[in-house]
């Protein structure tokens, strides 16, 4: 241990586990199913549009206590604006609502390869674990499902906690549960304004977490590929 690290936090989605199949294909496949037509050339930029929606918000307009109703609202409004962009017709968006809730029951949940591995080392040095996510609410029941809950010692789920990332609050919160300092804690994820902004800005050490190779030029922290190259950086 390199920089006497006690705690190692992870990012959930992209980080731990991914959809199987990806979005893409589910949500072509629901659009599919609902007979609605889309311009594929526009596909990308309806995405892109759409993610807007999921850039850092300020903490007021995260809705506390949790709420499935506001859940509900926000990925409904997600997939109106992606429809919007890219459905052939312009009365599609009005069934973003039943895209949302068709490709909710669609998605399968897939463990990266080196996860389980790489939690078990982290465990046999003595160091605390813990997950970190912009979720909706059933981060545990998710973690459960595909065994990885009991792996962990804590799980923020930012819609139930009422702070996502990349606010203090909700890193505050890992490390008052994981018992440790800022300086003896990293956090490792997919996102650099989510994970490494906001880690960085709480104290910690952070790792950005590049799978696919799309931040090759980052430079606010160290990139790693896999979650094997967290044992470099402890």
């Amino acid at each position: 241990m390199k920089r006497n690290t006690r705690a190692v936090f992870f990012d959930a989605g992209y980080t731990l586990l991914c959809m199987d199949p990806d979005q893409p294909t589910i949500f072509l496949r629901v659009c599919s199913e609902l007979g609605i037509e889309l311009d594929h050339s526009r596909f990308a930029e309806g995405v892109d549009r759409a993610n807007t929606l999921l850039a850092p918000r300020h903490p007021s307009h995260v809705p506390a206590p949790f709420s499935q109703e506001a859940m509900d609202r926000f990925w409904t409004d997600y997939n109106r604006v992606l429809l919007s962009v890219c459905a052939r017709n312009p009365r599609d968006p009005e069934k973003a609502e039943l895209v949302y809730r068709r490709f909710t029951a669609a998605i399968n949940w897939r463990i990266y390869d080196e996860v389980h591995g790489v939690l078990h080392k982290l465990r046999r040095h003595g160091i605390r674990l813990g997950i970190i996510s912009n979720w909706s609410g059933d981060l545990e029941e998710v973690m459960h499902s595909v065994g990885l809950l009991e792996s962990f010692d804590f799980v923020l789920d930012s819609a139930r906690l009422g702070y996502e990332k990349p606010h203090a609050q909700i890193f505050d919160e890992a490390l008052r549960r994981a018992g440790v300092e800022g300086s003896s804690a990293l956090h490792i994820g997919d996102s650099p304004e989510h994970d490494v902004d906001g880690a960085l800005r709480a104290g910690m050490r952070a790792l950005l977490l590049d799978r696919n190779g799309r931040h090759t030029t980052f430079t606010r922290a160290p990139r790693v590929e896999t979650l094997e190259g967290v044992f470099d950086h402890l």
